[in-house]
């Protein structure tokens, strides 16, 4: 958000949550927020408000489209354009951080099974 010139009271209210983002595990979102989003490029492109859902979660992904952002573009394809190097060393520390946070939801069932046992 500090990238973007944002702050905390720059976002609305909202009871959202997304599940299995990481397996096994929900988060709950701060805030969500409207910006204007370009598709396309400089030769034929669009320009669309979209509302963005805020969470404070560790990942290597900046925005989710989700499927009512998809549904109003009838996509079945949307390319994005941006720097490979960056894009796979993102996927690679997203992976990195979802095997960390599964293998704690994993010790933390596990410890939760030992003390009732």
């Amino acid at each position: 958000m500090t990238k973007l010139g944002l702050e905390a009271k720059d976002l609305e209210p909202t009871r959202t949550i997304f599940h299995d983002i990481v397996p096994g595990l929900s988060c709950s979102l701060i805030g969500q927020i409207w910006l204007d989003v370009l598709f396309g490029d400089s030769s034929h492109f669009r320009r669309e408000p979209i509302w963005f859902e805020v969470v404070d979660l560790s990942s290597a992904y900046h925005a989710l489209l989700c499927r009512p952002v998809l549904a109003k573009f009838m996509a079945g394809l949307i390319t994005g354009t941006g720097d490979y190097r960056k894009s796979l060393d993102c996927a690679q520390d997203g992976a990195k951080l979802a095997e960390s946070l599964v293998i704690a939801e994993e010790r933390r069932q596990l410890d939760r099974i030992v003390a009732l046992a």
